[in-house]
Order: C-alpha cells, then structure tokens, then sequence
C-alpha cells in the first residue's frame, strides 16, 4: 500500500496505477502459488479486496494528484507569464536570463541578448487610445513567437519593450534575427499606423553578447539597453549591435589599455561615469566622421573622450551618485576632475597632445566654464566638440 501510495504522489496517476497492477499480480500470484501447495486458500478473497483498493487509491490519488499539479502549473503560470501579450514577463526574463550566464559561462557557448522596443508607441496610444496600443503590443508578440527559434527564450520586458534570449547564438547571428524582426514589423499591417510620424509602426532593435566569466546578466542587459539606444537615436528603425570602446582595446594603442583597470574602478564606483563616456566616445566619433577629420584629429578626439573623466576617481563616491542639486563643497570637488585627469594622462608617454582636450573639456565659450576659465577661440576646438557631446549626453540621459 506505501508503495502505490509513494509511486502515485511522486510521479502521476499512470505509474501509481501500474504500480498497484503489478503489486496485485504479485499477490495473485503468491495465491496460485499457495493453492497448489494445499489445494485451500483462505486469504484469495481478501486479497482480491486488497488488490481492488490498490487500484481504487491509485486512480483516486492520482486524480487528485493531477488536479493539484495543475493548479500548481495554473499558479506558476500566473506568476511567469505577461496577462496581456500571454509570453514570459520580466520576472521569469530576470531568472532564466541568470540561469543562461551561468550556463553559457560554464560551456562556454556564446549567448546573445536582444531588446526590441516599439518607435513612437506613445504617439501611438496618443491617437487610438490604450486599448488599441494593446492590440498592437499583443500582435508584436505573436509577429516574435513566429520568428523565434524552438529553443529562444522571448519575454516582455516592461511597456513596449520585448527582449529574446538566445542560447548558443553570438552578437552576428543574433543581429541577423533581429533584422527578421525589424523587417517583419516594418512589413506588418498595423492599423492607424499611417497617421503616425514615420508612416508605419517599426521597432528599434539593440543586440548584446555575453562576454563570460568577465560578465554578469545586469552588465549584458545594460549594454543591450546602450545598443538599442544608439539604434533609437539614429532615427529609429533599425538594428545595432553593441560595440564598446573598451571591449576593442586591441584596436587602440597600449597607451589607452594601460588605463582600462583604472576606468573599471570608476565603473565600480560610478556605473553611469562609465556608460557616460562610452555614450561621449561614441558622439565624438561620429562628428569626426562627418566632418571628415584627418586620423590625427580624430584619434585625439576620440582618446580624450575615452579619458575625459578618469579624474573623477579622486571624487567621493557620495558625491558622484548624488541624486540632488551639489552643495558648494561638493561642487568645488567635482570642478577638480579635469585636473586631476590632464594629471594622469600627463605621466602617460605618447599622450602629451590630448592633455589640454581634456583639461578644458569643460571651458565655456563666454569664459564662465573651468578650470581657467578661458573662453572663445582660446579653448582647442577639440575640446570645445568634446565639451558639446559631453552636455548633449548629460542632458539627454537619465
């Protein structure tokens, strides 16, 4: 009897009755067995009572069983699944996103992260009302079930933003996939959407890779976020991979890797100093190839917005992640850091030409800025660019 009981609880109605079968038979055949010996057996009638109780309970418990495994899965679902679009929601993104590093990090296959973000979806819901903005979110989900390989993991991620896990896929692949979406969604019929800005609905895709041991899954969903705000910020629609400065240190001169580790301290410190110069180096690069600098302008750019803020790491931490307005104090602290970075970029041989970039990165044209409060054209004009993608950052990034 413990044993079709323990068989039925632990595993489902079908083993517990096979179970019960098989232990009846085993009693039957005791029974034969004792009735060839004496020609009497006395217990044959019980035990057909017994073996008609083993089958009873299983099927009972099982059912019961059953019912309770569903109610589980029913709970489960309510807690993993999104109510509205019916895919994975952030929490189940979250867990199975730290099950997936963790996995990558001990194969050692590759895993890609991608962000896929609906362009305008307010102006959208501004038009057609919440309800029909649903309407378009749960069509976009089903558009990315389509797409989505067997083993990918799609989830929502908040609002109008939908993220894919993709197991054994590097960056190049997964940047592929999220063409297939971008074009599907491009191509899709979505009603009302010939009122909107750019005539139809698209999405922005950002795509990341994860970097292994190295990494975490805050660091890959942070640079997807980075990368899906590059494809938002040039006009939308479109795909970008992820690529960081840093992560392409084989490509600049040692002289800039040599201060990688002192940079990390910072990020340690200061999460958005870091993403801050990415976002800086990136701006700076693009005016340089628009303007079509010579290599040495831009190279000179570019490492000054690598550098800019390496003095910051004589700032205290509390006064680089105050939320609130500096006090005079703070202020006369943090006024310190292009200093404190021409400083250190000083000592670096092969680096004189960019000290005066960064020391006056935040010179103003009136002669209001500082250090030395210099102004016009006395301010070296690199400076001066790297001074704007400085404030253009800092005023369009939370």
């Amino acid at each position: 009897m413990f044993i079709v009981v323990s068989y039925t609880i632990e595993m489902d109605m079908k083993i517990g009755l096979v179970v019960a079968v098989l232990s009846s038979l085993f009693i039957f055949g005791i029974d034969l067995y004792m009735y060839n010996k004496s020609g009497v057996n006395t217990y044959f009638q019980t035990d057909i009572a017994l073996c008609s109780m083993f089958v009873v309970i299983a099927w009972i418990l099982g059912s019961y069983v059953k019912v309770a495994n569903e109610h589980i899965k029913q709970l489960t679902d309510l807690t993993n699944i999104d109510g509205l679009t019916n895919i994975y929601n952030h929490r189940y993104f979250q867990d199975k996103l730290k099950e997936k590093c963790n996995e990558s990090m001990q194969t050692g296959n590759p895993l890609s992260l991608i962000m896929v973000d609906i362009d305008y979806f307010k102006a959208y819901n501004d038009i057609y009302g919440h309800q029909k903005g649903d309407t378009v979110l749960k069509q976009l989900a089903g558009l990315l079930t389509k797409i989505k390989r067997e083993n990918d993991i799609l989830c929502r991620y908040g609002g109008e933003e939908f993220v894919l896990i993709l197991s054994n896929t590097n960056k190049e692949d997964a940047a592929k996939i999220g063409e297939d979406v971008r074009r599907s969604v491009d191509e899709f019929p979505f009603e009302g959407e010939e009122l909107l800005l750019a005539g139809s609905v698209t999405v922005s895709v950002g795509v990341a890779e994860f970097n292994g041991k190295h990494d975490d899954p805050v660091g890959l969903i942070n640079r997807t976020d980075t990368a899906l705000y590059r494809a938002k910020f040039l006009h939308r629609n479109r795909v970008e991979q992820y690529v960081s400065v840093f992560d392409n240190a084989s490509r600049l001169d040692d002289k800039i890797t040599s201060l990688k580790s002192l940079i990390n301290v910072i990020h340690s410190r200061d999460s958005y100093t870091y993403d801050h110069t990415e976002r800086v180096a990136w701006y700076c690069q693009l005016y340089a190839d628009y303007m079509k600098f010579s290599d040495n302008e831009k190279t000179k750019l570019t490492y000054s917005a690598y550098l800019h803020d390496l003095g910051k790491i004589n700032v205290s931490k509390s006064t680089l992640i105050s939320a609130g307005k500096l006090s005079e104090k703070e202020w006369e602290e943090m006024k310190r850091h292009p200093v404190d970075s021409a400083k250190i970029i000083c000592n670096i041989e092969g680096l004189e030409e960019i000290v005066d970039i960064v020391l006056h990165h935040h010179e103003r044209y009136d002669g209001k800025g500082y250090p030395d409060g210099i102004a016009g054209d006395d301010i070296n004009l690199l400076a001066r660019i790297l001074a704007v993608a400085d404030g253009f950052d800092a005023m369009t990034s939370e």
